[in-house]
């Protein structure tokens, strides 16, 4: 009898229990009956933690070559969350583009801009810190051909040095392809200075755009 009276506790208990323990079902789309999921980084848009900035700009002379369009910034402490970024440039006119870590620069040099937040109802802020003397949370740097002359945009580590639009071509012929994330994304260090560099490599007239998408979070170990 207490054997029985035991089975029969236990069964009455399962319903509540797996009630209690069990994952909500994952929600289907109505049409197709298929999963409605979301990756990981596309979590960190709907959470309000991808951010987005650009920067265009027709650099005018006599001498083209050489001159220089760029946006700069420094990266929060590790604390803030890591910054995890994907570089678009293009130019429709042969140009090199860089990405400089701790590069020497003159603060106060650009105009600063806000980042824009990806998710547009979202209140949150990013960590970024542009390059004005003033350190500015929340900004980054931007300059024209007279503001990078004047920054002095040199020095620190190379991590990227690419040649685009060789030969010219259509508008924004020449791109640094960002779509494939694994072979454009950088984990940047964090508090340290950074600055994206396109510069021209002929005297043709030419638009140049630089792209920057990221989201902040901590560090991810597997």
């Amino acid at each position: 009898m207490k054997r029985f009276a035991v089975i029969v506790a236990i069964a009455l208990c399962l319903p509540l229990l797996a009630a209690t323990t069990m994952q909500s079902p994952i929600p289907l789309d109505g049409m197709s009956g298929a999963a409605i999921v979301v990756d990981h980084q596309e979590s960190f848009l709907h959470q309000g933690k991808m951010f987005h900035a650009h920067y265009e700009s027709d650099p005018t002379d006599s001498n083209l070559i050489g001159e220089e369009t760029a946006i700069g910034f420094t990266t929060p402490a590790a604390a803030s969350g890591r910054v995890h970024m994907i570089i678009d440039v293009r130019a429709d006119e042969e140009s090199v583009w860089e990405l400089r870590e701790d590069p020497a620069i003159v603060l106060g040099s650009g105009n600063e801009l806000n980042p824009l937040n990806r998710f547009r109802d979202s209140a949150n802020r990013s960590a970024l810190i542009g390059n004005n003397a003033t350190l500015p949370v929340n900004a980054y740097t931007t300059y024209d051909v007279g503001e990078a002359n004047t920054a002095g945009l040199a020095g620190g580590e190379i991590l990227e040095h690419e040649t685009i639009a060789i030969a010219g071509g259509p508008p924004f012929g020449g791109v640094g392809n960002a779509e494939a994330r694994g072979e454009r994304e950088w984990i940047l260090m964090a508090d340290t200075e950074y600055v994206i560099i396109l510069t021209c490599s002929s005297n043709n007239n030419t638009t140049h755009e630089i792209s920057l998408t990221w989201y902040e979070h901590a560090t991810l170990v597997y």
